[in-house]
């Protein structure tokens, strides 16, 4: 990595030292550290700090935290190892949580203003469709696999979704997502060929281009359980949005974004960003190949939170 990719890599690690969250701080400090998990342990072991090496991959992944005395002392010396002020982690951990196996797994810590750029549409959508945004954190994603295509005429006709969760509480029964597009709501967006679910309720802000769906589970979940849904989102006027984003949360394993092309017509260019928020601007672009199916792939495996794009030009 050169001086100008560590340069930012600190950049970044202290705006999230500054606001959180502490999983992501914790992974962002362990990679600019440039220790493994094992040396990491092993230095911690050599200053009387017993923490295993689960314990420290499951604290820079969101699926538990250090709450108890014994894990808190071992903390301060993981910020000693790390370089790190005294307490920058720890003052990232607020007030002790609701003790419990999945309780450990919200499945987004993005505020609406930093995952949005419209959050007050998001938030109509779903008060239209007599919900709240409660309604989103009941079931944790732990897969999102995309597939989109795009046509000849360069609109964006439809986004395939295949969408492994599992239930944060008891009696789960549906699964509550939403969508945007910047061109705005012309025409009602189709859900359909649904596996493992069935189409809900809807609504629409057209004026934000965004629309909130309910797809209703085939039996209600328990806590823990998981399901596995796949449906499609088409649209009848297609999209002219040049770009497939998702926003992946704390607790999400793996994901991937395709988007295959027209053969006839491909882009000159395609590439992948990521952002930590809404409000990053300028995101380093990393381009992407287009191989003989014409496909370009974002695929991550314990991907940091935040905003994955995958946006193309034509020319």
């Amino acid at each position: 990595m050169g001086v100008d990719g560590l340069d930012s890599d600190r950049v970044q690690l202290d705006e999230v030292l500054a606001s959180g969250p502490f999983s992501l701080a914790l992974k962002l400090a362990i990679r600019g550290s440039g220790l493994s998990l094992d040396r990491l342990q092993h230095k911690l072991e050599e200053r009387g700090a017993r923490v295993s090496k689960t314990a420290l991959s499951y604290w820079q992944h969101g699926r538990t935290r250090p709450e108890r005395p014994e894990s808190l002392r071992a903390l301060s010396v993981v910020e000693e190892v790390l370089g790190l002020d005294p307490e920058a982690l720890s003052s990232l951990l607020g007030p002790a949580r609701p003790r419990g196996r999945w309780l450990a797994q919200h499945p987004n810590s993005l505020r609406l203003d930093e995952a949005w750029a419209r959050p007050d549409g998001l938030s109509r959508a779903l008060q239209r469709m007599g919900t709240s945004l409660d309604a989103l954190h009941r079931l944790t994603k732990v897969g999102v696999h995309i597939t989109s295509t795009v046509s000849k005429d360069h609109k964006l006709l439809e986004s395939s979704y295949l969408v492994v969760v599992r239930a944060v509480q008891d009696n789960v029964d549906r699964y509550v997502a939403a969508f945007r597009t910047d061109a705005g709501m012309v025409e009602p967006l189709r859900i359909e060929d649904t596996v493992g679910c069935r189409v809900g309720r809807r609504r629409d802000d057209e004026a934000t281009g965004f629309c909130t769906y309910e797809l209703l589970l085939e039996r209600p979940l328990r806590a823990g359980e998981l399901t596995v849904l796949r449906y499609t989102l088409r649209s009848a006027t297609a999209e002219i949005d040049a770009y497939q984003s998702h926003r992946a949360a704390p607790g999400l394993l793996d994901f991937s974004i395709q988007v295959r092309f027209d053969p006839s017509c491909l882009p000159v260019r395609v590439y992948r960003t990521h952002r930590l928020s809404v409000a990053d601007s300028e995101p380093k672009e990393t381009d992407l190949w287009l191989g003989a199916s014409h496909t370009a792939q974002l695929v991550e495996v314990n991907p940091l939170p935040g905003i994955y794009r995958v946006a193309w030009a034509w020319d």
